[in-house]
């Protein structure tokens, strides 16, 4: 999976507007303002990759990931060459793929390109968009505890912490054992729920069940697991 920490790389409206179009007009207004008139401009001028730059660069700033890829590849389908040779241009591998998955997935509701988005977006710290393509694998097939468990654990990063709770909690209804499960749910309840006793009661059952399972994992998952959980044991 490709790592990128992409938000570093965004190019700022300011110092994409030094030489091109008169958007450079808005450079010193707040962005949502350079929004519009980007998109005023490119009401008259549909084909102005500059100015589509520009506002997927916006879109992604604002957080609507998705747009600001698809605009992104867009602008790279007709202009190639100033897509390239753009700041921007680090993260279009990325939209590229997610743009051509997402395609696939729509076209045939794959659980499983659901969850590869999932965990494309996850990879890049994008925990809203990961949030909804694991929910919309989970709306396919919803008997996917690993699919649940990625989901919880973006709910998480994303500081919806109950509906991680939440989540976590439906795999232990249907497997009261899951390791991971109890395991999560108790770094939740102890980290940001703050609630030490409850976080401890579920560390002990994914403690057993850990040592019980001992043969499933590798040796390396097994003894930082093992340690871990022994560590917020207090043992």
């Amino acid at each position: 999976m490709l790592k990128i920490i992409f938000l570093a790389s965004l190019i700022t409206l300011q110092a994409f507007c030094a030489n091109v179009h008169s958007v450079c007009e808005v450079e010193r207004v707040d962005i949502q303002k350079a929004k519009e008139s980007i998109e005023t401009i490119l009401l008259n001028e549909p084909n102005n990759v500059v100015c589509m730059l520009q506002l997927s660069n916006i879109y992604l700033k604002q957080g609507k990931i998705a747009k600001g890829f698809e605009l992104l590849v867009d602008a790279y389908s007709m202009d190639p060459y100033t897509v390239q040779k753009s700041p921007i241009a680090d993260i279009l591998p990325f939209a590229m793929k997610v743009n051509t998955l997402k395609r696939q997935a729509l076209r045939n509701n794959d659980k499983e390109i659901w969850q590869k988005l999932g965990d494309g977006y996850f990879e890049m710290g994008i925990f809203n968009e990961a949030t909804e393509m694991y929910k919309n694998s989970l709306r396919v097939d919803e008997n996917q505890p690993e699919t649940r468990l990625k989901l919880s654990l973006a709910l998480q990063k994303n500081c919806q912490t109950y509906m991680a709770i939440e989540e976590l909690k439906k795999i232990l209804a249907h497997d009261k054992n899951h390791i991971y499960g109890n395991y999560y749910i108790g770094k939740i309840l102890l980290y940001d729920v703050k609630n030490e006793e409850e976080a401890k009661q579920y560390f002990l059952v994914a403690k057993s069940n850990l040592v019980k399972q001992k043969d499933v994992f590798g040796y390396v998952e097994y003894t930082n697991l093992l340690s871990d959980i022994a560590k917020e044991l207090g043992e």
